[in-house]
């Protein structure tokens, strides 16, 4: 038996995938959390910050310098699941990356991303440029 299909039928399957795509490609983006304590800095960017990235992957345009008022921390975690029924059903996460910028004795913001496989270099600098967005530095 021959099912014929009209024009209009393949048009609608093609949509209908289409937007499928879609709709999963903005569920593969993970969320970046973030928290601004001052509001006084936003859109103040410092001269300078003393960056504390033991990968040494981060790409910033300020000056690092150790004497900088200013501290941005990079800090990455990886979650070592031992637990017999989380590694069998999986996790949504395998980890995560925060960075935080801080003043001599306080939070002034911070962002952070879970991130499943590893923390490479490109999730590293997507929550850094995320955060500098959100602080209007750039």
């Amino acid at each position: 038996m021959y099912i014929k299909t009209t024009p209009s039928d393949t048009i609608k399957k093609y949509l209908s995938l289409l937007l499928f795509f879609i709709f999963f490609n903005g569920c593969m983006e993970r969320e970046i959390y973030t928290e601004i304590t001052q509001p006084s800095f936003i859109a103040h960017p410092p001269v300078a910050l003393h960056i504390d990235d033991i990968s040494g992957s981060l790409k910033s345009d300020f000056k690092n310098d150790s004497n900088a008022l200013l501290h941005l921390e990079v800090y990455t975690h990886c979650a070592n699941c031992t637990n017999v029924q989380s590694r069998s059903i999986g996790t949504d996460f395998d980890g995560y990356i925060r960075i935080t910028i801080k003043d001599v004795n306080s939070t002034i913001a911070r962002a952070q991303m879970d991130y499943k496989g590893e923390a490479d270099a490109k999730k590293i600098q997507h929550v850094y440029d995320h955060l500098i967005k959100e602080l209007k530095w750039k």
